[in-house]
């Protein structure tokens, strides 16, 4: 017996919206991971220099929040940008042993020019359906993830 492929069966709309969502989450990744590597970049790296480029300042651990990943997993992230010259940490004004990250001038380039390429794939994804469907699947994708968030916590 094969395995269906994307858009058949369970890989369809028959499928179950967790399921379509890591699907679609996957195949998304996928794409991104390829087109970022002409920019020397990993999707979790492009992801914390996007969040840093609207939140400059941040500390490791909101940036974790900000890319929904560990902090164990962002210091690993932050120290290769570290390393690579795309950010750098320097301490809070007030709070010594916090650490901001700012984008250096070589991190907010890299991001810009990644910034089209990443905002073509959104395009596709978005191709075929109506602003008023895209403003659905938004609130859909928000709303799902707050209830997660609520739903952990209890």
């Amino acid at each position: 017996m094969a395995v269906p492929s994307i858009g058949e069966g369970y890989r369809g709309v028959e499928g179950r919206s967790g399921y379509l969502l890591r699907q679609a989450w996957h195949e998304f990744r996928g794409a991104m991971e390829s087109v970022l590597r002409q920019h020397d970049l990993t999707t979790a790296q492009y992801a914390a220099l996007s969040v840093l480029r609207r939140e400059p300042g941040l500390s490791s651990a909101e940036l974790a929040r900000g890319c929904n990943i560990s902090p164990q997993a962002m210091n690993g992230i932050v120290a290769t940008l570290e390393r690579d010259g795309l950010v750098q940490r320097r301490p809070h004004a007030t709070h010594g042993r916090i650490l901001q990250l700012t984008l250096t001038e070589e991190g907010e380039r890299r991001v810009e020019e990644a910034r089209p390429i990443v905002g073509g794939l959104e395009q596709i994804a978005d191709e075929g359906y109506s602003d008023e469907q895209l403003a659905i699947i938004r609130e859909w994708l928000v709303t799902t993830a707050q209830r997660m968030v609520a739903t952990a916590k209890r």
